[in-house]
């Protein structure tokens, strides 16, 4: 695996804790990265629980939305706040 354009290996799920925080996250899958944006979070991400009414005869049925996605691999610090604008 290679470094990033700044130099760091992107570290596995197994060495996160709850120290490291809000970061970003990727998914290494069959050699490659997942072509998509990286998540911002943590697994101790619980997102939102939503209620949705289909019928006035039927319980409501509640879903958990957002949250933790799970198929994260690897994860990289965020980056620094940028510099002040001009």
């Amino acid at each position: 695996m290679k470094p990033t354009a700044n130099g760091e290996y992107p570290l596995r799920l197994d060495q996160w804790n709850d120290d490291c925080g809000d970061v970003l996250w990727y998914c290494w899958r069959d050699g490659e990265w997942l072509e998509e944006a990286p998540y911002v979070g943590s697994p101790m991400d619980l997102g939102q629980t939503v209620e949705c009414h289909t019928a006035s005869d039927q319980p409501a049925a509640r879903f958990n939305v957002g949250g933790w996605p799970g198929y994260h691999t690897h994860y990289l610090p965020l980056p620094n706040a940028p510099a002040r604008p001009d």
